[in-house]
């Protein structure tokens, strides 16, 4: 539900993204199939599809949660949080130091 979510939003506030990465490697691996036929898991990955058929997405990647860690930190502070937050400019402070660790050159 997170990546459909994201692509989502992606595509409501006018950004493109052009590499997708998870650390859902079944949902990644699924993904990569187009079709998917089944319980609800299956209903999710073909939404996630057409969303994917209709966005500039060229890369679909699975990146370990190790690597991941800023994105993982953002799914537990949803998590924790009532309703829903974006941020298009300034991060929470609590953020700051991980995006910044995250990033490969200096800032």
């Amino acid at each position: 539900m997170a990546i459909l979510r994201g692509l989502r939003l992606a595509a409501e506030t006018g950004l493109t993204p052009a590499i997708l990465e998870s650390d859902a490697l079944s949902v990644v691996n699924k993904i990569g199939l187009e079709m998917v036929n089944g319980a609800e898991i299956g209903v999710v990955i073909n939404d996630i599809y057409e969303v994917l058929r209709r966005s500039k997405v060229s890369t679909i990647n699975f990146v370990p949660r190790l690597a991941n860690s800023v994105a993982h930190s953002l799914a537990k502070l949803a998590l924790a949080s009532e309703g829903e937050s974006m941020w298009l400019e300034d991060c929470p402070l609590s953020m700051k130091s991980l995006f910044l660790g995250d990033c490969p050159y200096s800032m």
